[in-house]
């Protein structure tokens, strides 16, 4: 008995060990025939280089979609508005680490039934389970997320505002690796606004002064707001201008007589207003105001799920609401006279 068990341990590491690697190395990835034939073979080294680009492409036509800042007003409405459109399942939402709201249900934290999908503070796992993520959170926050969407090729839908060129400048280059819609404001009417407030501008004169008046509510933190800035620009564009150039941000004290041919900009901030917007094209003895006024967030919503289902699938590149709506203001074709 004991020359039998001293025995044993010599006899087991020759043979029993290899077979069971060899055993286990099957069951994890079994061997073709291609690789029975050239075991030797072995696949040829990358070119140095950046790893190809991944376009991610909706399932079975339903667009995942993940929602990071979900709990904000405007994140809450996101959710409610996503879960209720037709193709779209929302798969997470995430907010900031430490928020009251990890851990509950996003369904319910939208007003609706529960999903069975907890709130999460890991964006970097809603940007691995997603088509396309929505937003609308704070610069800082949106640059980081925007590298997340070119290291993992999901869609990115952007309704953040108040970035700097340098934050800018980040978003152009992860849009060469995913798709990316930008949007300083994604409802209809405002992007409608834009278009004629462009061809106004191109009709209009430099005797016509032009002046942006917008009011938020009080806990809006970023003046002149995005959607009064893009206004602008559309402003510039149809006077063939350089916004940065012509803008005039705020006028106080003894600041002269108004200089010909700036935009300039006013801000105000009070109450809980969604968003007002006017653009005035003001000259001696006339003027035209075109206004818009925005009654809930929901307008903001509508878009962004117009943006989702648009995006889901896009080469990379960025994108504004320009291409998702797919419209723009055409200057009439002159009609041929009648004999």
């Amino acid at each position: 008995m004991n020359t039998k068990k001293a025995g044993k341990p010599a006899v087991k590491p020759a043979t029993k060990p290899a077979a069971k690697a060899g055993a286990k190395a099957l069951q994890k990835k079994p061997i073709g025939l291609k690789s029975q034939e050239k075991p030797a073979e072995k696949p040829a080294p990358r070119p140095a280089g950046p790893a190809p680009v991944r376009v991610k492409r909706p399932s079975n036509g339903a667009v995942k979609v993940g929602v990071v800042g979900c709990a904000g007003r405007m994140g809450q409405m996101l959710l409610k508005m996503l879960i209720n459109a037709p193709g779209i399942v929302v798969v997470g939402g995430t907010e900031r680490k430490g928020s009251i709201a990890l851990g509950q249900d996003i369904g319910a934290l939208a007003g609706a039934d529960p999903l069975g999908i907890s709130v999460s503070d890991d964006p970097s796992m809603l940007f691995e389970t997603s088509d396309v993520v929505v937003d609308f959170t704070n610069p800082t926050a949106t640059i980081q997320h925007a590298q997340m969407a070119a290291r993992t090729g999901s869609a990115l839908v952007i309704g953040t505002t108040g970035f700097d060129n340098d934050q800018l400048n980040s978003l152009y280059r992860a849009a060469q690796r995913a798709p990316i819609v930008l949007a300083a404001n994604m409802s209809l009417g405002i992007n409608l606004l834009q278009q004629v407030v462009e061809e106004v501008a191109r009709i209009l004169d430099p005797d016509w002064d032009i002046e942006i008046v917008e009011m938020h509510h009080r806990a809006k933190i970023d003046a002149p707001s995005g959607t009064a800035l893009a206004l602008g620009e559309a402003a510039a564009r149809g006077r063939g201008q350089n916004l940065r150039r012509i803008s005039r941000r705020s006028r106080d004290g003894q600041v002269g007589p108004r200089i010909k041919g700036e935009i300039g900009f006013a801000a105000l901030r009070g109450g809980d207003v969604v968003g007002d917007h006017t653009v005035i094209f003001a000259a001696d003895g006339e003027r035209v105001e075109i206004t818009h006024r925005a009654g809930s967030r929901e307008i903001f919503a509508r878009g962004a799920v117009k943006s989702v289902l648009w995006a889901a699938g896009k080469k990379p590149g960025l994108y504004s609401m320009r291409d998702v709506l797919g419209f723009s203001v055409q200057r009439p074709q002159a009609s041929t006279p009648t004999p």
